[in-house]
């Protein structure tokens, strides 16, 4: 479309010489029209005016006062259409940038990472600026640390005592109960536990746990600081943990270290059967045992019990938990979780020590490759029976093979250990033999492990 010859036709039809009248309601755009071309004839002939006075007149021959017209009007437009983009530009940036720092902002606020600051703070720093970030395991340590302890043990010997060993604890209650482990009070004849702000006295030794490793001390002192325990079944791989305690004795008291959680459920031996424990790379040592593992929050979430440093007959494997392999490694500290040790600190408060039911027998599993080796069946081997056991009075006798429990198959020490743990002292259990070549089933009594201390 000709959009220059169509303006030029539309000046053309409100020229007054060609002009038809309009109707009522587009009198006012015409006149409106009317007047602009005036104010413009108007300019015109005031500038003719001037050139007549100043110079000689020449011979003009006047153009279409129509096309002039529109020509100039083209011109007005085209400077008002300049106007309106420039303007449109301005506002376009302006808009671009209010809604860039709006889009900015919002990233920000939803940004995943700006929440990590806040969720790893411990109890009393919960603002999320620089100074907050740099003092977190400080923070922590200064909230945990006066209620972890350093626990000397010693034997008694001629003349008085003989020091035997150290190692560490925490404060659970505000009445004195310490929780440790048990290898760190075994065997001891005197306990001295020595608090970090320079209190010592001598612990009575409430009651200990050989199965999970876990004992409980009581002191009498006033204004004890206490721990706070957490939920150990909440923990992730990757999230941060804080070991407290006093490794190589008095010397390195109050030491912290750091790490993550680096794996959970961990399967290790005892000499007790499996225990599941907490890996973490916080630096373990000897002397950190009973300790505790403290997570971002400062909650005891695990109780420091192995580090697995190298395994084998010429480097030492400090608690004796594993069998000879040769395998150097590093980093591999394990804690006892601290849902699993909660029930047996209540017992052992409660009854000085953990009621279990049992068989009252010594036994190891039986696998395949075994059964074939030594022409026995698949399950749980008896290897002694404890005298007026519930296993004796039913007739079990060493040698013997537990092939089911309630006429459930077992084919390992953890099943039979499974089953025991779901019932209660005092209920009877129907056990299955293999002896010989033949089986049969006999009813069997479950005791305290009370009776088996």
């Amino acid at each position: 479309m000709d959009y220059e010859k169509d303006f030029e036709d539309k000046i053309e039809k409100n020229d007054p010489e060609n002009v038809v009248l309009p109707e009522e309601n587009e009198k006012e755009e015409l006149y409106q029209t009317e007047e602009l071309n005036s104010e413009i004839l108007k300019a015109e002939e005031q500038k003719q005016e001037e050139l007549e006075t100043t110079a000689p007149i020449p011979k003009v021959v006047f153009r279409n006062n129509k096309k002039s017209l529109g020509k100039m009007v083209k011109r007005f437009r085209k400077r008002m259409l300049a106007s309106f983009i420039a303007v449109a530009l301005v506002a376009a940036l302006i808009g671009g940038g209010i809604t860039g720092t709006v889009m900015k902002y919002y990233g920000t606020q939803n940004d995943a990472s700006a929440q990590v600051v806040t969720r790893y703070l411990p109890l009393d720093a919960t603002s999320s600026d620089e100074s907050g970030i740099l003092n977190l395991i400080p923070n922590i340590y200064k909230i945990v640390s006066p209620a972890v302890v350093e626990i000397s043990t010693s034997v008694a010997y001629n003349y008085g005592y003989r020091t035997r060993g150290s190692g560490s604890g925490f404060i659970i209650s505000s009445d004195g109960y310490i929780v440790t482990n048990n290898h760190v009070i075994d065997g001891a004849s005197k306990i001295t536990v020595k608090l970090s702000d320079g209190r010592s006295a001598d612990a009575k030794l409430v009651g200990k746990d050989d199965r999970t490793d876990l004992a409980v001390l009581k002191i009498n002192l006033p204004n004890l600081p206490i721990v706070k325990l957490g939920d150990s079944s909440k923990l992730q791989p990757g999230e941060l943990a804080i070991a407290i305690g006093n490794p190589l004795g008095e010397s390195f008291a109050g030491t912290v270290t750091a790490g993550i959680i680096s794996g959970l459920n961990r399967n290790l031996q005892s000499d007790y059967g499996p225990v599941k424990l907490i890996q973490t790379d916080a630096a373990i040592n000897p002397g950190n045992s009973g300790g505790p593992l403290v997570n971002s929050k400062a909650e005891v979430i695990g109780i420091t019990s192995v580090k697995l440093t190298s395994i084998g007959p010429s480097i030492q494997d400090p608690f004796g938990m594993f069998g000879s392999q040769g395998t150097p490694v590093e980093g591999m500290g394990f804690a006892i979780p601290i849902n699993e040790a909660k029930p047996i600190i209540d017992q052992i408060i409660k009854h000085g020590y953990v009621e279990r039911p049992m068989m009252g027998i010594g036994a190891q599993t039986i696998t395949k490759q075994d059964a074939e080796q030594y022409n026995l069946h698949v399950g749980v081997y008896v290897v002694q029976v404890q005298p007026n056991s519930g296993a004796e009075q039913a007739g079990i006798q060493p040698g013997d093979v537990i092939i089911k429990v309630d006429g459930k198959d077992i084919t390992s020490f953890e099943d039979l250990q499974g089953i025991l743990n779901s019932h209660k002292v005092g209920d009877v259990i129907k056990v299955t033999i293999w002896r010989n070549g033949r089986t049969f089933t006999v009813n069997v009594k479950l005791q305290s492990s009370a009776n088996f201390q």
